[in-house]
């Protein structure tokens, strides 16, 4: 109920706010953005990025992006206590109004204190890829900012580990289902 309720929200501000967007139409190359959702779902983790808007051509545009995922400590049953750090960077490209296909990369350290296997401690650089689509819905246009809510879908894949902690029942990466809920300015 809730769910649908945010559905309608959004639909209705983005229908009254597409005359503002179509007289303001001045490009706003710069953007930031919060993750809201992962605090809360998983839970303990953080990431905000900055955006630029490389090329438009009417509704077609490409964005890249730079930013910071953190996840301070935890504790796992399987693995002891984690904790890892990224800088992000991708591409997100436009293909309609606010319909998106977005291409990912984090590299960032992890680290594992107190192993559930070993007890030891272990730190290791990791490299992450992902696929991400969606949809963003600007509101409140101005001709200096737009604020903009999206939402996003796909799969994030742990390519790379300079050190891998033992886990318990492991048997190896496997793609990670992502969803995010972003909340972000353009400027």
């Amino acid at each position: 109920m809730n769910t649908l309720l945010i559905f309608l929200v959004m639909i209705t501000i983005t229908a009254i706010n597409a005359i503002a967007q179509e007289e303001q139409a001045i490009s706003k190359k710069w953007g930031a953005e919060v993750n809201v959702l992962w605090p809360i779902f998983p839970g303990n983790i953080y990431k905000g990025q900055i955006t630029y808007e490389t090329w438009r051509d009417k509704d077609l545009a490409g964005d890249v992006f730079a930013g910071i995922t953190a996840r301070p400590f935890e504790f796992r049953e399987e693995e002891g206590d984690f904790s890892n750090y990224a800088l992000t960077f991708g591409y997100r490209q436009f293909v309609w109004k606010g319909l998106h296909a977005e291409l990912y990369q984090a590299v960032g350290p992890g680290f594992n204190r107190n192993n559930a296997i070993d007890g030891k401690e272990y730190t290791s650089w990791d490299y992450e890829v992902g696929f991400l689509a969606g949809y963003r819905w600007e509101f409140y246009t101005t001709k200096e900012s737009s604020f903009y809510v999206s939402t996003q879908h796909g799969f994030y894949y742990i390519a790379a580990k300079s050190n891998p902690h033992p886990i318990k029942n492991f048997t190896g990466e496997e793609p990670i289902y992502v969803g995010t809920l972003n909340i972000g300015i353009l400027f």
